[in-house]
């Protein structure tokens, strides 16, 4: 059996100044395996666990009570590859500099991550052996196996079509180690079938597996009509037609319609295949004797508005583009031995992905007693959390951004601050009362003068430490263009085809 060494932190104010110390190796047997899932779209609302009864996710749920329960998990950024930059570097993108979704069309390939050291890279100096399968979409080039992963199964874009990537079912067109490769059926069964064969490699390293499905992602189309048929007679149960914020909607496709009982059937829907690959995964680890050398994780990139404040999409659904709750908090579970994982917990300290990477970081070895460098960005790792301690120094707020647009909430209050592309001019505030019944349809009055002062300052102060001047979303009018749909620029990028 594994013992687990307890952590003593040292923490100024919101700065990680020392870390968590890794799991001392020699009561291991090896270096635990380590599965993550990562779905896309996956709002935190959307579980059974989270309080949503009618929702059908029996393997998240018994996951939560096996594992750990994150409730105030949160995107560093609300849009894809953002936040999918951010997990793999570690750094927030006002650091990498990628701060909307790429677009696979001509002339926005600009070499994105260019000098970033990748989680996959790093795992494998650990000693690991590394697989993507699914989306990466942290660069442009999906087709090209990319550093630091010993297997490579993601997508092949064809004729700069971004939605091909996105079909739930039908045939799909994947990139093997950099040959192409078709599959026709549902893809989520054959992208988890192919992780689990990964386990089946003999070699005498740990594996890293990124397992990265594309539900519950747009089209609302192609779903298990088993798994569909259920939702549609009780979506509107869930989420109800005809809320409205004051936030404009900007987007026809962000509009609710008379179609919204169906589309949110199928978003819910791929919400359950994601469910049953998680179960999968874990009886594939159960039935090869792994699951007590095993680190098993769920998450996602951000959260989606379906329905809520009569809305479709995520940030760039709105305009002002938005910070909404739905579209910032994320599932995070966590898995594994007793050993390394206290069961049952529900932990409500304000946690996010570059703290995932820090916590992966910390199983497979790296010696986090040491001081803090903010170059690596503002991940803390929460092993400490996940073996129960008792930790009164975690951060007291979370921060998130999009472009020119950047957001802090103490779990109560919530500041949205929008810069002008002329920096002489003062940023615009809009404030949240979370506590209000009607949460974020309205802002708000500013809370009194100390919790308003002191928010700004913790805003500030945390882009101060966690920026570089080239890469800051305050100047992101003068940076490589992502796609033709940014939100922040006065003229359109000319583009193909951009992404929901």
């Amino acid at each position: 059996m594994m013992r687990a060494v307890l952590f003593t932190f040292v923490f100024c104010c919101w700065i990680p100044i020392i870390q968590a110390s890794p799991i001392e190796k020699d009561t291991l047997k090896k270096k635990p395996n380590i599965v993550l899932i990562m779905s896309d779209d996956h709002g935190q609302w959307a579980m059974g666990c989270s309080g949503q009864e009618l929702i059908r996710t029996p393997n998240l749920d018994a996951m939560a009570n096996a594992g750990v329960h994150f409730t105030n998990a949160m995107t560093v950024a609300p849009v894809c590859s953002p936040a999918r930059a951010s997990f793999y570097t570690g750094r927030t993108p006002s650091q990498h500099g990628v701060h909307d979704f790429l677009s696979d069309g001509p002339g926005y390939n600009s070499n994105w991550l260019k000098g970033e050291e990748l989680l996959s890279e790093k795992m494998q100096q650990l000693g690991y052996r590394v697989g993507l399968f699914g989306k990466w979409h942290c660069t442009t080039n999906s087709p090209e196996p990319q550093r630091g992963f010993d297997q490579w199964l993601s997508y092949v874009v064809k004729n700069g079509e971004w939605i091909t990537q996105y079909a739930h079912s039908g045939t799909v067109h994947f990139s093997d180690n950099g040959v192409a490769k078709d599959y026709t059926g549902f893809q989520a069964n054959f992208l988890t079938s192919a992780a689990i064969d990964f386990m089946d490699e003999k070699e005498d390293k740990p594996f890293f597996i990124s397992l990265n499905l594309v539900e519950p992602h747009f089209p609302f189309e192609g779903l298990p009509e088993r798994l569909v048929e259920y939702y549609r007679g009780v979506a509107q149960k869930i989420v109800p037609a005809g809320s409205a914020s004051e936030a404009k909607v900007v987007r026809d496709f962000a509009v609710v319609g008379r179609d919204h009982n169906e589309k949110l059937a199928q978003y819910l829907a791929a919400v359950s295949l994601i469910d049953e690959q998680v179960g999968r995964m874990w009886e594939g680890l159960e039935g090869r004797d792994l699951l007590e050398n095993t680190i098993f994780v769920y998450t996602s990139d951000h959260g989606h508005l379906t329905g809520q404040y009569g809305a479709y999409g995520k940030t760039n659904s709105t305009q002002p583009f938005n910070f909404y709750e739905e579209n910032i908090r994320i599932p995070l579970l966590v898995m594994g031995p007793e050993e390394m994982v206290w069961p049952g917990q529900v932990r409500n300290e304000f946690v996010d992905l570059c703290d995932l990477h820090q916590f992966f970081l910390d199983v497979g070895g790296v010696d986090q007693n040491v001081k803090h460098d903010p170059k690596d960005g503002p991940g803390r790792s929460i092993t400490p959390l996940v073996m129960g301690e008792r930790n009164a120094d975690w951060r007291s707020f979370q921060c998130s951004e999009h472009g020119n647009g950047r957001m802090i909430t103490d779990g109560r209050w919530k500041l949205v601050r929008y810069y002008a592309q002329d920096p002489a001019e003062k940023p615009t505030d809009y404030w949240y009362d979370l506590s209000h019944p009607f949460g974020e349809a309205r802002t708000s009055p500013p809370p009194r003068e100390a919790v308003k002062t002191l928010l700004v300052k913790q805003l500030e102060e945390y882009f101060k430490t966690y920026e570089n001047e080239a890469h800051s979303g305050r100047h992101v009018w003068s940076q490589p263009p992502c796609n033709g749909g940014e939100p922040w620029r006065t003229e359109p990028v000319p583009v193909r085809r951009f992404s929901h």
